[in-house]
């Protein structure tokens, strides 16, 4: 076999266990030691090893339904950066990033994406005034082992009235973990309202294993 081809066929491997160490969490400290793992080669291995396109979709998703390129735009669990990178490259230059991992906003801060680089947990209240973004963003960050639906709540509490928050949640807990439920709760309260749900899918030649949502605060 060719060293380029081994090479790529070691990649594809390590890339796959990775991704199943990921969707095997079960607990947010579990979540952490994975991303301190990860953190060096995480663009790598989901762009390159599995094909990751989630992170363009739901920036695709946004920037339909925000036309100010100047809107401030909190990136929710933002990792390495990889949906600031789509947002910059669709003219928005005015993008914060948030992630309980600081390992992962180091190899953010290398892409010089974002205007400041916050590392905080969504299972506690972040240390961000009511009402400061005009918009927000999230991929990846409401799937296995990581934060509950609850995290909703505060992130809407930082966004300004209608302000638009696109994210993804991962179809295995859509119900199992409460976040079909909660999210018509908040909406029968007035906290938010949902301006679409889409079946997409993370990986190129997938199935449909996301829900791309699009919430905007009344």
């Amino acid at each position: 076999m060719p060293e380029d081809s081994q090479n790529n066929d070691m990649a594809s491997q390590s890339s796959e266990m990775l991704l199943a160490r990921a969707y095997g969490l079960k607990s947010p400290d579990q979540a952490r030691a994975l991303y301190r793992d990860w953190a060096e080669t995480y663009d790598i291995h989901l762009e390159n090893g599995l094909g990751y396109i989630a992170p363009a979709q739901i920036a695709a998703m946004l920037d339909e339904a925000l036309e100010d390129r100047a809107a401030r735009i909190l990136d929710v669990g933002c990792g390495t950066g990889l949906v600031g990178e789509r947002l910059k490259a669709l003219g928005f230059n005015s993008i914060d990033g948030l992630d309980f991992s600081p390992q992962m906003l180091a190899a953010a801060v290398d892409k010089d994406i974002y205007h400041e680089l916050l590392e905080s947990d969504l299972e506690g209240t972040l240390g961000i005034a009511d009402a400061v973004y005009d918009a927000g963003i999230s991929c990846g960050t409401f799937t296995h082992g990581h934060v509950g639906p609850g995290a909703l709540n505060e992130i809407f509490r930082v966004l300004r009235s209608g302000a638009m928050f696109a994210c993804t949640i991962h179809a295995h807990l859509w119900v199992d973990a409460g976040f079909a439920q909660h999210i018509v709760a908040l909406e029968a309260a007035g906290i938010i309202i949902v301006e679409n749900i889409v079946d997409k899918p993370y990986f190129e030649a997938a199935e449909s294993d996301g829900k791309f949502c699009l919430m905007r605060k009344p």
